[in-house]
């Protein structure tokens, strides 16, 4: 089967035949149709994720495809940008009927990051919210969960032409990082942040009420700055970090989040999707991952 590889940490992907996977106990093989991309899967191949691996491998964690009669997404750690990958009967979740394959690739890292971070900082009704990148999959993901959590929105994005797109999905209010520390100010501060920047995260404990809670989610621009602790005693602040990964396998958690979002999925949540690409072009949709100009899950189509 064709799968791009990883040969060496940063170099470029290259396309090869490689021995089809073969499923072990409790495992089945996926068809796979399409693959979201992650940021997370950038810092895999340049080994600055959470965990290494070392190359060969193949990248893509989010798929979705098709085993037997059905169509499922799965989350793995690796393997993803294939023609086929064996996945643990077990992660594989379910597809809402009526999804595209563009969609399901669409929901499950950004919809279950989305709902367990803010389950984890204990977000109530009526609490307002600043999310980041508010115009990315987890951002588009996160104004819509935290809406229908009953959540008041404030969006952030890094240019004023991606403002429309989270106001369309329910934010309250939307501004570019240029201006929210002003409107933030004007509303009298947020109760929860959903921090994705990483070196801004001084900027962001400053938006905080007192009492206030930020999430740790992840550091797109890079660099991570030092949170200072006399900053969150004199106000009470609590910094949280969540990594996915490691809560897929805390399946009452999952089971419990799955509940929540797929009747929920192709109505009042709504995977957006940004820029498809074909197989064949996979290096150049890992080009769009990094672009700050898109918007919504960049997904290779099989």
């Amino acid at each position: 089967m064709q799968a791009w590889v990883q040969e060496k940490l940063g170099a470029p992907l290259v396309l090869k035949e490689v021995e089809e996977p073969k499923p072990g106990p409790g495992e089945v093989l996926l068809e796979v149709e399409a693959v979201g991309l992650n940021f997370a899967d950038h810092l895999l191949r340049l080994g600055a994720y959470l965990t290494r691996l070392h190359p060969p491998f193949i990248p893509g964690m989010e798929v979705v495809g098709r085993a037997g009669n059905g169509r499922y997404a799965a989350l793995v750690g690796q393997g993803g940008l294939a023609e086929r990958v064996a996945v643990p009967e077990a992660a594989l979740l379910p597809v809402p009927e009526g999804l595209s394959p563009e969609e399901a690739a669409a929901y499950p890292v950004s919809f279950l990051t989305a709902y367990l971070a803010l389950r984890r900082a204990g977000a109530k009704p009526g609490e307002r919210v600043l999310v980041q990148a508010a115009a990315g999959a987890l951002g588009t993901a996160a104004v819509q969960v935290a809406r229908a959590l009953g959540l008041r929105v404030v969006a952030a994005a890094s240019r004023r032409e991606k403002l429309a797109l989270p106001l369309s999905l329910g934010a309250e209010v939307a501004a570019t990082y240029e201006e929210l520390p002003e409107r933030v100010r004007a509303l009298g501060g947020v109760d929860l942040v959903l921090e994705v920047r990483g070196k801004a995260i001084e900027e962001s404990l400053a938006l905080l009420k007192p009492q206030g809670r930020l999430v740790y989610i992840g550091a797109a621009e890079g660099e991570v700055a030092p949170i200072p602790p006399l900053r969150l005693m004199r106000r009470n602040l609590t910094v949280l970090g969540f990594w996915l990964a490691p809560l897929l396998g805390e399946r009452p958690l999952v089971e419990e989040a799955l509940g929540f979002l797929l009747p929920r999925l192709g109505k009042e949540l709504k995977p957006m999707v940004g820029q498809v690409f074909p197989f064949a072009e996979a290096e150049a949709a890992f080009r769009a991952l990094l672009d700050r100009s898109h918007t919504g899950k960049v997904v290779v189509r099989l």
